[in-house]
C-alpha cells in the first residue's frame, strides 16, 4: 500500500546525528572535494588566527618605540596574510557550493526518479506543480545545507575553538569566561534550533499549493479564457497569494528574532572582554597590544557566531525541505516490480482472467472481466464512455492493478513481469500526442541516444512522412513544438515512436477520429503497417476503424456484453455489433 506523507511523523525535532548520517552518505562520492576543501577551510582558519597576533606585535612594538623596518614588516606581513586568506575564502566557497549542488543534483535526479515509479494512485492525487515543488523546491532548500554548513559550521566552530584556544594561552580567566560565554550561546542557539521548522514547513507546502494552482490553470488556459472565467481565477490566485505571503511573512519574523539573538549575546561578550582587559591592564598582566588582542578575538568571536547562528536558521528551512524530501521517499508504490523477463519479439497472447478493477472503492469499473486474444491477433474494444476501455489499457501497462483477477501476457501474469520489459513491449498510440520542445530526433526516439538516424528516417519513409522531414530546415535537428504539426503529422509521428519501439502489443485509442479523410487514409494505412505481425487493441468511437479487427469486444457498465470473432457476430443479425452496423456506432455509443 501506498504510504502517503500526509500520515508522517509531525515530530518537528530533528538530531544532529541525523543530519551527520545524511551528510556521511551524500558527500562519500565527493570524497577528494571534501578533501580539498578541509584543505583550503583549515588554512584560511590558520591565516585569520594569525593575523591579531601581528597587530598585537606591531602595537607593543610601537608604543615600545621599536624599529620602523620591523613595523614595516609586520603591516606588510598583515596585508599578504590577509589577501591570501580572501582568495583562500573564495576558493572555499567554490568548493562548497560546488559539493553541495553536486550533491543536490544528485538527489534531485533520485527524487525524480522514485516519484515517476511510484502507482498513478500517487501521482492523481497531486498536481504537476506541487509535485515540481517538492522535487525541485524542497531539495534546492538543501543545496545550502551541503555547502556552506560544511564550509560555515564546521568551520566557524573550529575557528571558534582556535580562538579560545588562543585567549586561553594569554590568560586563564579571560579564557575560561569567553569559554562559558560561548558555550552558553551555543546552549541557546540548539534550544532554538528547531522553533521555526513548523513555519519554515508550512511555507514550502503553501509554494506547492500555489505551484499547483497556477499548472492547472495554465494548463486550461484556452477554457478559462473562452468561458470567461479569468477575474474567478484571479480572484483564487490572490486568495492563494495571500496565503504564501502570510506563511513566508511569519516564517521570515521567526527568523529575524532568531538571527537577533546574536546581537544580544555579542554585545554581552564585547562588554566582558572589556571588563577583564581594563582588569587585567592595570594589574600589570596585559600590555596594550594583548588588550587589543583580546577585545579583537573576542569581536572574531561574532563571525563564527554569527554564521552559526545563521546557519542553524537556514538548516531549519533545510530541515522542512529534508523532512519533506523523506516523507517522499517513504511513499511506496502499490505496485511491486517483477523478476520475470518478457523477451517476445512478434505477437504476444493476452489474457484477462475474472478481472475486477475500481479507481474508488466500492465503485468497480470492471467487473468480472474474462477474454483471451491469441497472438498476432486484434480485438476491436467497443464501449460508452466510462464502460472501462481506458482502463484496460491502464490495466496492461501496469499503471494500475486490479483488485481481483489475473492478467496474463504469454501465459505469465503481468505482476511476475519486470516492469521495464512490460511497458518496452506494449505500446500505445492516443488521440493527443505529446510533443516536446526538442528536436525532431529526440522527439521521434524519446531521448533515446541508440537508435541511429538512418533507421528514423526509413521509418518516417515508410509512413510518408519523408518529404515533410527533409522540408525541415535542420532536418532531424529542427526543433519542434506542437504548435508546428497538424494533427496528421503529430499521429504519424505517435506511430514513428511506436515503430522504433518495435513492440509485440499496440493499443489504439482511436487515433484517426478527429482528422480529415485523406489524413486518416494515411492513418489507416499506418495501422496497418503497425499491427502486422503484433497483437492489437483497437479502442473504437467509430465503426470504419474496426474494420480490419479479427475479434470485437463490447463493454457495458464495467462488463463484457459481447464478445467473438468480427465475421460471425457480423454474420449474426441478434447480435449487438449488427445492431451497430445498422443503427451507428456514434450514435448507440456515444
Amino acid at each position: 500500500m501506498a504510504t502517503d506523507p500526509s500520515t508522517a511523523d509531525t515530530d518537528t525535532r530533528v538530531p544532529f546525528s541525523h543530519y551527520a548520517a545524511l551528510l556521511r552518505e551524500q558527500l562519500r562520492p565527493h570524497t577528494p572535494r571534501v578533501l580539498l576543501l578541509a584543505l583550503f577551510m583549515f588554512s584560511g582558519i590558520g591565516l585569520g588566527l594569525i593575523n591579531p597576533q601581528l597587530l598585537r606585535y606591531f602595537i607593543d612594538t610601537a608604543k615600545a618605540g621599536g624599529a620602523v623596518r620591523a613595523l614595516l614588516m609586520a603591516a606588510g606581513a598583515f596585508i599578504g596574510i590577509s589577501i591570501a586568506r580572501q582568495l583562500i575564502t573564495l576558493v572555499s566557497s567554490y568548493l562548497g557550493q560546488d559539493i553541495g549542488w553536486r550533491v543536490t543534483n544528485r538527489m534531485r535526479g533520485e527524487l525524480a526518479l522514485h516519484c515517476l515509479n511510484l502507482d498513478m494512485w500517487f501521482h492523481n492525487a497531486r498536481t504537476p506543480g506541487e509535485m515540481v515543488e517538492r522535487v525541485d523546491g524542497d531539495t534546492t532548500t538543501m543545496a545550502n545545507f551541503f555547502s556552506e554548513f560544511v564550509v560555515q559550521v564546521i568551520g566557524n566552530a573550529i575557528f571558534l575553538v582556535g580562538v579560545l584556544a588562543l585567549v586561553w594561552r594569554e590568560d586563564w580567566r579571560v579564557g575560561g569566561a569567553l569559554t562559558i560565554f560561548s558555550a552558553l550561546a551555543l546552549f541557546v542557539y540548539n534550544l532554538t534550533r528547531n522553533v521555526a521548522v513548523p513555519l519554515y514547513t508550512a511555507e514550502r507546502e503553501g509554494y506547492s499549493r500555489l505551484y499547483g494552482f497556477l499548472e492547472e490553470r495554465l494548463v486550461g488556459i484556452e477554457d478559462i479564457r473562452t468561458n470567461g472565467g479569468i477575474p474567478h481565477t484571479m480572484d483564487r490566485f490572490y486568495e492563494e497569494n495571500d496565503e504564501v505571503y502570510g506563511r513566508v511573512r511569519r516564517a521570515e519574523i521567526m527568523g529575524e528574532l532568531l538571527r537577533s539573538i546574536t546581537g544580544v549575546l555579542f554585545a554581552l561578550g564585547h562588554g566582558l572582554a572589556m571588563g577583564f582587559g581594563i582588569f587585567l591592564f592595570r594589574e600589570g598582566t596585559f600590555t596594550i597590544g594583548t588588550v587589543y588582542l583580546v577585545f579583537h578575538y573576542t569581536s572574531m568571536l561574532r563571525r563564527p557566531l554569527y554564521n552559526i547562528s545563521r546557519q542553524i536558521n537556514d538548516l531549519q528551512r533545510a530541515t522542512a525541505g529534508m523532512r519533506r524530501v523523506e516523507e517522499l521517499y517513504r511513499t511506496t508504490s502499490r505496485i511491486d516490480d517483477g523478476s520475470q523477463r518478457l523477451t517476445t519479439r512478434d505477437g504476444v497472447a493476452v489474457a484477462f482472467d475474472d478481472v475486477t478493477f475500481a479507481y474508488v472503492d466500492g465503485e468497480p469499473v470492471l467487473r468480472d472481466v474474462s477474454f483471451t486474444l491469441e497472438p498476432g491477433k486484434t480485438l476491436g474494444l467497443l464501449g460508452r464512455t466510462g464502460s472501462g476501455k481506458t482502463t484496460i489499457a491502464r490495466l496492461l501497462f501496469r499503471l494500475y492493478d486490479p483488485q481481483a483477477g489475473d492478467i496474463r501476457l504469454d501465459g505469465a501474469p503481468i505482476t511476475k513481469l519486470r516492469t521495464a520489459d512490460l511497458r518496452s513491449r506494449v505500446a500505445l498510440v492516443t488521440q493527443d500526442v505529446q510533443i516536446f520542445h526538442a528536436s525532431v530526433r529526440d522527439n521521434l526516439a524519446l531521448f533515446g541516444e541508440q537508435t541511429p538516424d538512418a533507421r528514423i528516417l526509413a521509418v518516417l519513409d515508410d509512413l510518408g512522412l519523408s518529404d515533410w522531414v527533409h522540408g525541415l530546415p535542420d532536418g532531424l535537428d529542427t526543433e519542434m513544438t506542437a504548435a508546428t504539426l497538424s494533427a496528421g503529422e503529430a499521429q504519424l509521428l505517435a506511430f514513428t515512436r511506436v515503430f522504433l519501439r518495435d513492440p509485440a502489443l499496440v493499443i489504439l485509442d482511436e487515433p484517426s477520429s478527429r482528422l480529415d479523410p485523406a489524413t486518416e487514409r494515411r492513418i489507416d494505412r499506418a495501422v496497418n503497417k503497425l499491427l502486422d505481425g503484433r497483437t492489437g487493441i483497437i479502442i473504437a468511437h467509430r465503426l470504419g476503424t474496426v474494420q480490419r479487427v479479427d475479434d470485437i469486444m463490447i463493454l457495458q457498465d464495467g462488463t463484457i456484453r459481447e464478445h467473438g470473432p468480427r465475421a460471425d457476430l457480423v454474420a449474426n443479425p441478434e447480435s449487438r455489433f449488427s445492431e451497430l452496423l445498422r443503427t451507428g456506432l456514434e450514435e448507440d455509443m456515444a
